[in-house]
């Protein structure tokens, strides 16, 4: 399973595949349970790779 543990790393995975997205986006999402995310403790996150690229296959199609 491809994982990443800061939002840092979220957002260069994002903008390599093509989805940029600000940190002030992310945190917006998270928020609103909007993305797919763990936060086992603390300001600790985790962002599991399958499920992003499964989100941002869904938005793309929402917007066509």
């Amino acid at each position: 399973m491809r994982k990443v543990y800061r939002i840092e790393e979220l957002l260069a995975y994002l903008a390599s595949i093509g989805y940029p997205l600000t940190e002030e986006k992310i945190h917006h999402l998270i928020q609103n349970k909007e993305i797919p995310h763990l936060r086992p403790y603390g300001n600790l996150y985790v962002f599991n790779l399958d499920h992003i690229d499964w989100w941002v296959g869904q938005r793309r199609e929402s917007i066509t």
